[in-house]
């Protein structure tokens, strides 16, 4: 990954990623493969300038919602998330792959990997990796389909 100075304009791969964004999450365990947790999701991801803005809203089949928003600013050469809830940065790698790291700021003995890769420019694949105390846990697949090109 390289962390050389880029303006603002020019992060190609996110701007690809403007829009909004529907699919699944598959949780799985790292040892078993047994599934923990499976969800709806749409995602809606905006990009102005140096700001980056994500809402993420998640749906379970019995009925349950849930709402986060990430908001972030891009510095030299990443997106950069620093709020009262995470910490993190992404880097873009190639032309179609985005990689980010995280911790929740309540969980400091947790972290994140994340492997953004768009297949085209309205399908991308997302692969979390969980990690508690330095032990790899968990598995996030996530499937999405971009649904808009301008946020609602």
């Amino acid at each position: 990954m390289t962390k050389a100075r880029k303006s603002a304009e020019s992060f190609p791969v996110f701007e690809k990623h403007h829009g909004v964004w529907e699919g699944t999450y598959t949780r799985m365990d790292a040892r078993t493969g047994q599934i923990l947790d499976r969800h709806h999701s749409r995602l809606t991801c905006i990009k102005r300038g140096e700001e980056w803005f994500q809402r993420n809203e998640y749906i379970w089949d019995d009925g349950r919602t849930e709402t986060k928003e990430f908001p972030g600013v891009f510095a030299d050469g990443a997106l950069r998330f620093d709020n009262e809830r995470l910490r993190g940065e992404a880097y873009e790698v190639d032309g179609q792959t985005i990689v980010l790291r995280w911790i929740y700021k309540d969980r400091p003995h947790e972290s994140y990997s994340e492997i953004i890769t768009l297949v085209d420019d309205h399908h991308r694949a997302r692969v979390w990796q969980h990690f508690e105390h330095g032990r790899f846990t968990k598995l996030t697949v996530i499937d999405e389909r971009k649904t808009g090109d301008q946020p609602s």
